[in-house]
C-alpha cells in the first residue's frame, strides 16, 4: 500500500513551496552493505593526540557516524611498516561498533622490488608508464609480468594485517589501476597492453593465492578512478567476473565532460546516467556494488558540499543501485572531508583538536539511521529539486526517509504516514546553519533551503 506525504495547507502566500513525497515500503530494492569512510593517511596524527582528544575523536568518528565500513590501505609495500596505528584505530572502532564494522583494504602500490622504477611512487617513473607497472617476467605462470610474486605479496600482507587483529573482509588489489599518479601507485591496463601489466591476470593470481587461506577475504574491483567514458566497463570486459566478490569504483570523473570533482559535488545529477548504466548490468544483491572513494579535491571546506554529498548518495542508492558508499576521508590532518585532526606541534597544529566538517553531517543522515541489511524502498518526490531516498530495516520495524532540499527556497512537507509507521525522530542539517539538529516531530515539516532532513520511524 502506498501512502502519500501531503504538505500542510498554507494559510497565506509564504516562501515555502508545497511538496509531496510518495513512499512504498513494500517495493524493496537492493540490500545495504553499509556506509563508510577512509582511514588511509594521518593515522599517526590520531594516535599522537592526548587520550581525551583521542577518545573524543573515536566517539565522533565511530559512535557519532555509526559507520559500518572502514577503508584502509595495504601499506606492506614496506615490509618494515608498523601497523600499530591502524590496529589502535580499528580496535577503538570495534569497541564502539562491534562486529557490524567491516574492513575494506585497498593497495596503493606493489613493493618497489616488483616494479621497474624500484619505487612505490609514480614520480620515480620519469613519465614512462612502463616504469610504474609490474616488472616483466619470462617465467611467470600467469603472464608476461610478475603476477605470482604480486599475489604472494598480497597473501603475506593479508596475513600480517590479520596478525595485528585487522583481518579485512574485502580487499581491492589496486586502488585506481588506471591512474598514473605521482604518489604511491601501480598501473594495470584491463589486459596486458603497451608494456603495462593486465588487471585480469593480476586478479587471477591474487584470487588463487588468497584462496589458499582458511578464511580468504572477498576481492572487490576493479576500482578505477571514475565511471566516465565506460572506464569501469572496459575493465570488467577483460576480467573473470567469478573472481570478484563485489564491484567497486570511484567518482572522480563522470564522463560527458563532467570531470571536475569540485563541480560535480555541486552538480550530482552528472553521475546519474553513468551510475545507472553500471547498475543496469551489475547492480544486485548477489555481489555488492560499492562506491569506494570520492571527495571534492578542493583545498577549502565548502558548506555547499554537505548537500552535495547527500545528493550524490541519493543518486547512488536510487539510480546507481549502490549497496555501499565509502567516502574518501574519515579524517585528515588539520582539516578533512569529515573530520580534521590536530596533534599539538604536528603540522600547523598548536593543540590537540578535532574539527567536524559539513560533509560529516551529510554522511550521518544516512549512516546513523540505516544499518546493514536494510533495503532501499521506492520513494519519489513531485518536485525536481527535492531529492528523496528511503530505507526499510531488516526486521521491517522501521523506515528512514532522507529528504534533500537542493533548492534555494524552503519546502513544506507533511509528516510521513506509511502503512502505520509514524516518525518518532527527526534530525535536520542546514547549509550555513545548524547541523544534525533534532527537530520536533510534527504533522508537518519545514525543509529549509539547501537542507537535509531525516525522518525515522520506530
Amino acid at each position: 500500500m502506498i501512502r502519500k506525504l501531503v504538505p500542510a495547507a498554507l494559510a497565506s502566500a509564504v516562501v515555502a513551496s508545497a511538496a509531496t513525497i510518495t513512499v512504498d515500503p513494500a517495493d524493496t530494492k537492493q540490500k545495504i552493505l553499509g556506509f563508510g569512510a577512509g582511514s588511509v593517511y594521518y593515522q599517526d596524527w590520531v594516535t599522537a593526540m592526548g587520550n581525551a582528544t583521542q577518545q573524543a575523536f573515536y566517539d565522533t568518528a565511530f559512535t557519532g557516524l555509526n559507520l559500518s565500513i572502514l577503508r584502509i590501505g595495504n601499506w606492506k609495500q614496506d615490509s618494515e611498516k608498523s601497523l600499530a596505528n591502524d590496529a589502535a584505530i580499528i580496535k577503538a572502532a570495534r569497541q564502539r561498533l562491534g562486529n557490524k564494522l567491516k574492513i575494506e583494504m585497498s593497495s596503493w602500490s606493489a613493493p618497489p622490488s616488483l616494479k621497474p622504477s624500484n619505487s612505490i611512487n609514480g614520480s620515480a617513473g620519469n613519465g614512462d608508464k612502463k616504469n610504474n607497472t609490474l616488472k616483466t617476467s619470462s617465467t611467470d605462470p600467469y603472464g608476461a609480468f610478475v603476477y605470482a610474486d604480486f599475489a604472494h605479496w598480497w597473501k603475506t600482507s593479508y596475513q600480517a594485517y590479520e596478525a595485528m587483529g585487522i583481518a579485512p573482509d574485502y580487499i581491492s588489489l589496486q586502488n585506481e589501476p588506471d591512474m598514473n599518479a605521482e604518489y604511491e601507485e601501480t598501473l594495470f591496463e584491463p589486459s596486458e597492453k603497451d608494456g603495462i601489466a593486465g588487471y585480469d591476470k593480476a586478479l587471477q593470481a591474487v584470487s588463487d593465492s588468497l584462496n589458499s587461506l582458511a578464511n580468504p577475504p572477498k576481492i572487490i574491483g576493479p576500482e578505477p578512478l571514475g565511471i566516465g567514458f565506460n572506464n569501469f566497463q572496459n575493465y570488467m570486459a577483460k576480467l573473470d567476473d567469478s573472481k570478484l566478490g563485489g564491484y567497486a569504483y570511484h567518482l572522480y570523473h563522470a564522463g560527458d565532460g563532467n570531470d571536475n570533482s569540485g563541480q560535480n559535488y555541486l552538480n550530482p545529477e552528472n553521475f546519474r546516467k553513468p551510475m545507472s548504466s553500471i547498475a543496469s548490468r551489475w547492480g544486485s544483491d548477489t555481489k555488492p556494488l560499492i562506491m569506494t572513494e570520492f571527495c571534492t579535491m578542493e583545498n577549502d571546506i565548502r558548506e555547499a558540499d554537505m548537500v552535495g554529498l547527500a545528493h550524490i548518495m541519493q543518486v547512488g542508492f536510487t539510480s546507481g543501485k549502490l549497496n555501499a558508499y565509502i567516502a574518501w576521508e574519515l579524517y585528515w590532518g588539520e582539516k578533512g572531508q569529515f573530520i580534521g585532526v590536530c596533534a599539538a606541534n604536528w603540522g600547523n597544529c598548536t593543540k590537540d583538536e578535532i574539527v567536524i566538517a559539513p560533509e560529516y553531517h551529510a554522511m550521518r543522515h544516512y549512516s546513523k539511521f540505516v544499518n546493514p541489511n536494510a533495503r532501499v524502498i521506492t520513494s519519489t518526490s513531485d518536485q525536481d529539486e527535492l531529492k528523496v531516498v528511503a530505507f526499510r530495516s531488516v526486521g521491517c520495524d522501521s523506515i528512514s526517509v532522507i529528504a534533500i532540499n537542493t533548492a534555494n527556497s524552503p519546502v513544506s512537507l507533511n509528516a510521513p504516514s506509511i502503512n502505520g509507521y509514524n516518525a518518532i525522530y527527526a534530525v535536520q542539517s542546514v547549509e550555513s546553519g545548524a547541523k544534525s539538529k533534532e527537530i520536533t516531530t510534527s504533522v508537518s515539516y519545514n525543509l529549509p533551503a539547501r537542507s537535509i532532513t531525516t525522518l525515522s520511524t520506530p
